[in-house]
């Protein structure tokens, strides 16, 4: 008869001979993906070789250009009209008909103006036909000679290139400009044709694209294998360590089962920090409002270290605290002379409380796995020993969720958008408010594992936030302060913002989510807290007359709630959609709303030009854009529109795609859309949630991106610090409900 156990240890054996049986067999045959991958990976590093040798000849060649420099005393050129003439350049008169004709001989031709804080431009045409460089309106190219800074400056700028190499005429027309000198001179250059290594970089870089892809691909693929055959080595060593514990539990049980003394001994704050416990919520608080309101340093400090502490200890009472206090970022703290958000600071001291878990995780993992790593090590050493050199890029790939691998390229994107930023230090800036630090926002979100009742908290602190903007901006539009007065004394609700457009994005972002918990969560309790703040937030959209959330955002991610439910609450939907679009009439006969049908002035007007010169923007910086938050300046000292003249401070194109597309160019675009496709593939199935509650939530997420959606065709959408914090919270929460549902129906 066999001894007790002898059946489960001869399976486990049976097992792990199968399993070593096909160890060898992979390791005797290289796995094709494996080899595809490897082959991709060789492609690629040659590729790079090959791009680092054309631009080297390319470059090579372009030092040979040679260039001459001329002034308006020294060049020959003929001038007509009232031009003055001096060392500094030449100027035009307040007349305004002076025009130069420039004769030369060369293949490039560059103007040397002085710019400064003035408006002013020059219409420029080489034989006739527009300059190549410069962007362009009805009566041809055209330079602004407004610096984009508004700094005195002189600069040399190209404006036409890839001539044929003889002689050529530049004609230069002065709009305004008097009394500035702006034409300082001009220069000719004579560059070699390197037509053939463009279309060579054209080509390698092709074949990166498709190498890159097919080392992903394959060595994803490669991976996977690979992580299955070790789930099922696994589970036979799983299964036996089981049978070790379940024996040596029942030893311990007939011994008396003797306890570690350090068990009975609580943690001296684990009453207060317990998840459930309300003393954390209101501690964390209240310390953070005297951190932002103490006018003492000493108090200050000491608020700030318990804060730390609070959130060291307490990392889902941060994300919460960000997620609140992400509108306010116009009304900084400030430290030692400089001046900090609080959603920057309470980011921070939660990616320090989250690093903290992270290596404390780690050496758990470490400790835990002592001795069965060590068996490990020694079986793994037995198999083939260039296992990792025949899985190249299988040994550093491993499958991420769709989102994830989405928000990442995103971040490496505006990275290297970066780099090519024409005003560095402010690229850096937005580079670190508002795609780092919601980046890390949302990678907190993802790793932290939250319970069901921290994320509800998470959300509850998000409109908590709105409420208290909403709140703010109604007392103040009833006691007249702090107001926008707009067209014929239109009153305007801005709140905590310096536009009332600000404040309709950000509720208009909040308000779905609101409705969507108030009408479908289960929760009695949840339902009437959410219902009641639907009318502050509400009332608060409504007067800020933004008519980018009247017209678009609001109706339609209301009327997405009742598409993305079905049936009678798509009817009321439509209903209530319809009924608000009639009652909202009498405001088009107002003068803010009457002037959309005004293409020729008013917004309408500079909003078409504005796309206009986006469009030009981004043809001209394709792949990269012109870097985060030089939007301003490159479209203010080179694309505004001459007729546009009027309204030269816009900081965005006003329009998601060419927001995405000028920033971070063609790539960053690419980044957006994929972010999207994620998103909608992992949202769409949880409108099916059994809980109704998740269920409420992912609703209410969805109708948000749609106001990201709708909102953004005619105003900002993702680059403002409160409004990058909510889409990446959007994409954890999601991320939360998605792994939250799988976890359910693995169990």
């Amino acid at each position: 008869m066999d001894e007790p156990g002898s059946a489960g240890v001869s399976q486990t054996a049976s097992r792990l001979e199968a399993n070593g049986g096909r160890d060898r067999g992979a390791g005797s045959r290289r796995p094709p993906s494996s080899s595809r991958a490897l082959i991709c990976l060789i492609g690629l590093l040659a590729g790079l070789i090959l791009i680092s040798a054309v631009l080297a000849a390319r470059q090579h060649v372009l030092l040979q250009t040679i260039t001459a420099y001329y002034t308006p005393l020294s060049g020959e050129a003929r001038w007509e009209g009232n031009w003055e003439f001096s060392e500094l350049g030449a100027d035009p008169s307040q007349v305004g008909a002076e025009r130069v004709a420039i004769p030369f001989v060369g293949t490039d031709f560059s103007l040397r103006v002085r710019r400064g804080n003035y408006r002013g431009c020059f219409f420029v045409s080489v034989d006739g036909e527009p300059a190549n460089l410069l962007p362009r309106e009805e009566r041809g190219a055209y330079l602004v000679l407004t610096s984009p800074d508004y700094a005195p400056q002189v600069v040399t700028i190209p404006v036409a290139t890839g001539l044929g190499d003889g002689p050529h005429v530049a004609v230069v027309v002065a709009e305004r400009g008097w009394d500035q000198w702006p034409l300082v001179g001009w220069s000719v250059s004579r560059t070699l044709d390197t037509t053939a290594y463009r279309w060579a970089l054209v080509g390698l870089a092709m074949l990166e694209l498709a190498c890159l892809a097919g080392v992903v691909r394959w060595g994803v693929r490669s991976r996977r294998q690979e992580a299955r055959g070790r789930r099922q080595e696994a589970r036979g060593e799983k299964q036996e360590a089981r049978d070790k514990k379940r024996e040596a539990r029942s030893k311990k049980q007939e011994a008396g089962g003797i306890l570690h003394p350090a068990s009975c001994i609580l943690h001296p704050a684990s009453r207060i920090l317990h998840p459930a416990s309300s003393p954390a919520l209101a501690a964390i608080l209240v310390v953070a409002g005297v951190f932002y309101f103490s006018p003492w340093l000493p108090l200050t400090l000491i608020s700030g270290l318990t804060l730390a502490a609070l959130i060291l200890l307490r990392l889902d009472l941060g994300l919460a605290l960000v997620a609140a206090v992400a509108p306010f970022y116009l009304h900084p703290r400030s430290l030692f002379g400089k001046a900090f958000s609080m959603a920057e600071i309470t980011t921070l001291l939660c990616v320090v409380s989250w690093g903290v878990r992270q290596i404390g995780k780690w050496h758990a993992r470490q400790s835990e796995k002592g001795e069965a790593r060590s068996g490990e090590q020694e079986a793994r050493s037995k198999r083939p020993p260039a296992s990792c050199l025949l899985h190249p890029a299988s040994c550093l790939l491993h499958p991420a969720p769709s989102l994830d691998l989405a928000a990442l390229f995103f971040v490496l994107v505006a990275i290297a958008s970066t780099f090519v930023a024409g005003y560095r230090y402010i690229a850096l800036r937005e580079l670190r408010v508002v795609i780092l630090e919601p980046a890390l926002f949302y990678l907190m979100l993802r790793t932290s594992r939250l319970e069901s009742k921290a994320l509800w908290r998470l959300v509850d602190f998000f409109v908590l936030g709105a409420v208290a903007v909403a709140l703010i901006g109604l007392v103040q539009y009833g006691l007249g302060v702090n107001v926008i007065t707009a067209e014929q004394g239109f009153h305007r609700l801005r709140s905590v913002y310096g536009s009332p457009n600000n404040a309709g994005l950000y509720l208009g972002r909040v308000l779905p989510v609101l409705v969507a918990v108030a009408l479908f969560s289960a929760t009695h309790s949840r339902r009437i807290a959410y219902g009641l703040a639907v009318v502050p937030v509400g009332l608060a959209v409504l007067l800020s007359f933004s008519k980018g959330a009247l017209i678009l955002g609001v109706p339609l991610s209301l009327l997405a709630l009742g598409v993305l439910t079905g049936g009678p609450w798509l009817w009321a939907a439509l209903g209530a959609v319809s009924v608000a679009a009639i009652a909202a009439i009498p405001l088009l006969r107002t003068p803010r709303f009457a002037s959309l049908f005004d293409a020729r002035s008013g917004t309408t007007f500079f909003r078409l030009r504005l796309w206009r010169s986006s469009w030009m923007m981004f043809r001209d910086h394709l792949w990269l854009g012109v870097g985060p938050d030089n939007f301003l300046y490159q479209y203010r000292g080179r694309y505004i529109l001459p007729v546009a003249w009027q309204e030269p401070n816009l900081s965005h194109p006003h329009n998601l795609f060419l927001d995405y597309g000028c920033r971070l160019g063609l790539l960053g675009l690419a980044a957006g859309l994929w972010l999207q496709v994620a998103f909608w593939r992992q949202a769409l199935p949880l409108r099916r949630l059994a809980d109704l509650d998740r269920r409420a939530l992912a609703l209410g997420l969805m109708g948000s991106m749609v106001n990201f959606l709708a909102h953004g065709l005619v105003d900002a959408s993702y680059f403002v610090i409160d409004l990058a914090f909510v889409f990446f919270l959007t994409l954890g929460l999601v991320q939360w409900l998605t792994r939250s549902e799988t976890r359910e129906l693995k169990s």
